[in-house]
């Protein structure tokens, strides 16, 4: 595999990632195109499923079943032959068809620099920005717990 094929695939898996965790509104507004201007064949109709998350006590403990997650997925294929998949935690058909679809445009050339830079570089940023509020108001709560040495008597 040479390096350009893997930067690509890191860059398809970053765009996956911003996307299913981006909601669809923030997509919709960085986002100036409709699925109405596109001309795609549905390969998976958006459907929901459910998997089974697995985690780990700690970072390396054992894997275990933490329990099942409700999944909605969808494939297209572009008339010009690109083929995109989104995957979205939830039921939000629509949400994983604008996956599937600006996925599948990421991978024309003449797409993939308007998308990068009108499209995931602000839902990155937005994404930052949420995770960093999360983090102050956990830090908010956190509590420093300390002991005082008793004396013996």
């Amino acid at each position: 595999m040479t390096s350009q094929t893997s930067q690509t695939e890191q860059g398809r898996k970053t765009l996956l990632s911003v996307l299913a965790k981006s909601k669809l509104n923030d997509i919709k507004t960085c986002w100036q195109d409709t699925l109405e201007n596109q001309s795609y064949q549905t390969i998976r109709p958006p459907q929901t499923g459910m998997v089974m998350a697995v985690a780990r006590a700690g970072s390396s403990g054992e894997p275990f079943n933490l329990g099942e997650v409700s999944v909605t997925r969808c494939a297209i294929r572009l008339d010009s032959g690109e083929t995109g998949v989104g995957y979205v935690t939830g039921n939000s058909k629509d949400h994983a068809l604008h996956i599937a679809v600006i996925d599948a445009l990421s991978q024309t050339e003449d797409q993939q620099q308007p998308l990068q830079r009108d499209v995931i570089k602000p839902l990155q940023k937005k994404l930052q920005l949420l995770k960093k509020q999360q983090q102050e108001k956990a830090d908010a709560t956190k509590v420093d717990f300390f002991t005082m040495v008793r004396g013996e008597d």
